[in-house]
């Protein structure tokens, strides 16, 4: 599970790039969201790396956010696709903080590529977050 600050800086990183972008964000870590939008994206933490004490001046954590973009079943793949293109070099260019993006992962499928009840795409960001 990422630290408290790494979820609060990226969901606010990307309520700007929803803002830029114009793919609505949804925040849906233990939070029940119903978006009708034909595409729309949210992020997963996972934290994999520790060294020092939480919450103490030196700790510093790596992990990685899963930046997943949802679109509506049956309508191909182009528009997930498009709308992740946009959003993973827009939380890219994010910086000035204690998060820092490092580096991101090419585009996966989720679903198989199958029709699912969502057709949901991928890309995985790896982060450093020190104190």
């Amino acid at each position: 599970m990422s630290a408290g600050a790494v979820r609060t800086q990226v969901r606010t990183w990307a309520a700007e790039v929803a803002t830029s972008t114009g793919v609505p964000f949804y925040d849906t870590v233990n939070v029940e969201v119903n978006p009708t939008d034909n595409v729309w994206w949210t992020v997963e933490f996972n934290a994999e790396f520790h060294e020092g004490t939480f919450c103490e001046p030196g700790y510093i954590e790596q992990g990685f956010i899963d930046c997943i973009v949802i679109a509506q079943p049956g309508r191909g793949d182009t528009a997930a696709i498009a709308a992740l293109e946009q959003i993973v070099p827009a939380l890219m260019a994010k910086t000035g903080s204690k998060v820092e993006l490092v580096s991101y992962e090419p585009i996966g499928e989720m679903t198989n590529g199958s029709a699912d009840q969502t057709y949901r795409v991928r890309s995985i960001i790896n982060y450093a977050y020190s104190l």
